[in-house]
């Protein structure tokens, strides 16, 4: 290679160098101007965010117990009808259907009495008979004694046999007031009475329909009185129902309940309501550990009422009963409080946990005992695990 060449070389490399140098310093200085045109970013400020809460300023107070239970209205008196004659009804109610209510002493239905009628007047036309024989047979016997015991006419034998036929006179009189007394009975029976105001529950008779003694036939239900057997917690029922201290019948159930009176009504539509009277307690049920009580409703204030449907039997009815008086307690919403038995307070602004007693959970609130004093501000906002001491802001203050 020649010297020029070898120049020519070393010429273009150190153009390239140039070159690339030149490209260097054009970026590093684009760099330098945009950097310097760029602003530092703003400092951002850390603040603590509170939680949005509503309070309730704690107040002891008296509060009187509900106890609420259910139970399905039950007509007092529920009365089987059967016959007890045989024979041919001929005579039913007008009306006499399920679900009607008829008067008390109103004919229910009337079976054929022929027989039992001719059995009595046969038996009353014996009587006349037996009667005047009775009459002469205790003559006889007067008659017969007299004559033995004072004028020593006839013999001992034939007193004790005028004496006999006296006798044999009476039983027969007294078979037959017998068999009248029980063929007037069965002519009684013949025609059945409502017994009371009754409704109908169920039919199995009808006209012309042969019957037997002992035959079901009709069931009656007395609606003038309702029962209402509820269960009710043995725990809420040993705490907090009123008991008089008297125990009628013994010394092995419980004390009277007080005649308290109860706001019943139907779960269906809470309009239809009546009040009720506490009982007794019925039973106490051994595998359910519950206490049941019965609730009588008098059905005459529906009359006063003027409703067109009252409570009846077979409603499924809710029941307020009257207990005693939780004494200085603190009326909670019921989701203020935990699972735990525990509230949220506010304590310097900031969210602090506290564990209470709970005396009863009666409807949409709980009742607190212990843990709380006067004043505290209780958070009612249902939080979901908020943190300790978080930041508050009361909102309804």
């Amino acid at each position: 290679m020649s010297e020029i060449e070898i120049k020519k070389d070393g010429v273009t490399i150190l153009i390239r160098v140039v070159a690339c140098m030149l490209i260097l310093a054009m970026g590093f200085v684009g760099f330098k101007l945009l950097k310097g045109r760029k602003k530092p970013p703003a400092q951002a400020t850390l603040a603590e965010r509170p939680l949005k809460v509503e309070v309730q300023t704690v107040s002891f107070m008296d509060v009187p117990v509900l106890i609420e239970a259910h139970g399905q209205l039950r007509s007092l008196r529920m009365v089987e009808i059967a016959a007890e004659v045989a024979g041919s009804v001929i005579e039913i109610h007008s009306r006499l259907q399920t679900g009607e209510v008829i008067k008390k002493g109103e004919l229910l239905f009337a079976i054929d009495d022929r027989d039992y009628r001719s059995e009595y007047e046969s038996n009353k036309t014996r009587l006349t008979i037996l009667q005047r024989d009775k009459e002469i047979t205790a003559k006889e016997l007067a008659r017969v004694r007299t004559l033995f015991e004072k004028n020593k006419v006839g013999t001992q034998a034939g007193v004790e046999k005028a004496e006999q036929a006296a006798n044999s006179s009476a039983d027969r009189l007294a078979q037959v007031k017998q068999a009248m007394t029980r063929a007037k009975i069965n002519l009684q029976r013949c025609r059945v009475m409502a017994p009371f105001t009754c409704r109908i529950t169920s039919k199995k008779i009808e006209k012309g329909q042969y019957v037997a003694p002992g035959k079901i036939v009709l069931g009656l239900a007395d609606d003038s009185v309702l029962e209402l057997n509820v269960p009710l917690d043995s725990r809420d029922a040993f705490q907090w129902l009123q008991f008089s201290g008297g125990v009628p019948g013994g010394d092995a159930w419980f004390a009277g309940l007080k005649p308290l009176q109860c706001e019943v009504s139907w779960t269906e539509n809470k309009r239809n309501r009546a009040v009720g009277v506490l009982d007794r307690v019925s039973s106490f049920d051994e595998q359910t550990r519950t206490v049941r009580v019965v609730v009588k409703i008098d059905a005459e204030q529906f009359r006063a009422q003027n409703t067109s449907i009252p409570l009846v039997s077979g409603m499924f009815c809710r029941v307020l009963i009257p207990g005693g008086i939780m004494n200085q307690v603190v009326e909670l919403p019921r989701w203020a409080v935990s699972f735990e038995n525990s509230v949220y307070v506010i304590r310097d602004g900031r969210l602090a946990t506290v564990q209470v007693e709970v005396v009863r959970v009666q409807g949409n609130n709980s009742y607190i005992s212990k843990g709380l004093v006067e004043d505290d501000r209780v958070v009612t906002t249902r939080l979901v695990d908020p943190l300790e001491r978080s930041l508050v802001r009361i909102v309804n203050e």
